[in-house]
């Protein structure tokens, strides 16, 4: 079926697309993946008061799990601002019993009047002006900080020149296929855009766990760029705020957050092809590295395949297309499988090539999925 040279030709390409896999892993990806682990923050009585921001949304129920564990904080000086918006259930009587408990609760209720906006970026730029300090910690109704240190962690990384704090947030465990799926698509992803922070070329970060400043906020000019969009608030801010050194990255166990609620597999995908709808905005080099990854996961697997067929009566040849196959799979275990310990992911590794092969079919359909349905991000 393949002569000669086509059999050269193909093991070539396979070879090509290899190596440029792992240039990948170990010039961008090892960045983060080998990275030692993060020293404790230096947090004093003196250390700069910060404000938590979330939105809520008849959050009621979750909030009974999420409250205490955010006011309890080993922080000396922070302020917890509430956006309630537009809520049908018991949420504003749940806020109020809070505040009568704590003093640094700051509650603010939107109506139905004001909240035509899609998205929470509206609601966000209300709790983001009624905040009262510099420093500014964001997260969701439905995440609960991993410890009582997490906001140590996160603000204790804002400085003179850290004006944005990119954290990691991830899904409860349990026992089933689709969690195991999407812990291993959140470790990756943030895998990526830690990377690439680390590279001096921040693209986004999760708005469950992220941080900045109010000045830089506003010297963006909020999100008035992309207000028609759904998203944007935690890539397309974040990609045009950030520059070479303005950005910290924190993966310390204590400073994550965690979704109290079962990951469902409609919102996680909804979530993703947001992102990739979004990604468009970003910068050239930005949208060219992740695309391109992008594309070389499906062809490395392919040419795979193509190369197996083309060389399985040379024994030599097939030999060497083997060989490159292998070394590519421990690079794989390699570096996947350190940022999974870094991140406590470690229930993903066994799988690791399985979620590999899996995903790299799986997001070129999101991909295509979220520009021909983009009207449900607008």
């Amino acid at each position: 079926m393949f002569d000669a040279t086509l059999s050269l030709v193909i093991v070539v390409v396979f070879a090509l697309i290899t190596f440029i896999e792992l240039l990948y892993y170990y010039v961008l990806y090892a960045r983060f993946a080998f990275r030692k682990r993060q020293p404790a923050p230096d947090v004093t009585l003196d250390s700069p008061p910060v404000s938590v921001i979330l939105v809520v949304k008849d959050a009621a129920a979750v909030l009974l799990k999420t409250l205490p564990r955010l006011l309890n904080q080993h922080y000396p000086h922070f302020e917890l601002v509430i956006v309630n918006d537009n809520s049908k259930d018991d949420t504003k009587l749940l806020l109020l019993e809070y505040q009568q408990q704590y003093d640094n609760i700051h509650i603010v209720n939107l109506d139905s009047a004001v909240t035509s906006i899609r998205g929470n970026k509206y609601a966000l730029s209300i709790g983001i002006r009624c905040a009262k300090y510099e420093n500014m910690i964001f997260t969701d109704a439905e995440c609960a900080p991993s410890s009582v240190h997490w906001l140590e962690h996160m603000a204790g990384q804002f400085s003179d020149t850290q004006h944005i704090v990119l954290g990691y947030s991830t899904y409860m465990k349990r026992n089933n296929p689709i969690n195991r799926m999407l812990h291993f698509d959140t470790m990756l992803s943030a895998l990526q855009y830690f990377s690439l922070a680390l590279a001096h070329s921040t693209y986004r970060g999760d708005h469950k766990n992220i941080g900045y400043t109010k000045t830089l906020f506003y010297k963006q000019r909020g999100f008035a760029s992309h207000n028609h969009l759904v998203y944007g608030d935690e890539d397309i801010f974040i990609s045009k705020a950030a520059n070479r050194k303005n950005t910290a990255v924190v993966y310390d166990p204590d400073s994550y957050t965690v979704l109290q609620r079962q990951a469902y597999y409609k919102y996680w995908v909804h979530h993703k092809e947001g992102l990739y709808y979004t990604r468009k905005h970003n910068t050239v080099k930005n949208r060219f590295l992740l695309n391109f990854y992008g594309i070389l996961n499906p062809l490395f697997y392919l040419a795979l395949v193509l190369a197996i067929l083309a060389t399985y009566n040379q024994i030599i040849m097939l030999a060497i297309v083997l060989g490159i196959t292998l070394v590519r799979i421990i690079s794989l275990y390699l570096v996947f499988g350190f940022a999974a310990k870094r991140l406590n992911e470690k229930q993903t590794i066994p799988a690791l090539l399985f979620y590999d092969l899996l995903f790299a079919f799986l997001n070129p359909i999101y991909f295509v999925s979220a520009h021909l349905h983009h009207q449900r991000f607008k």
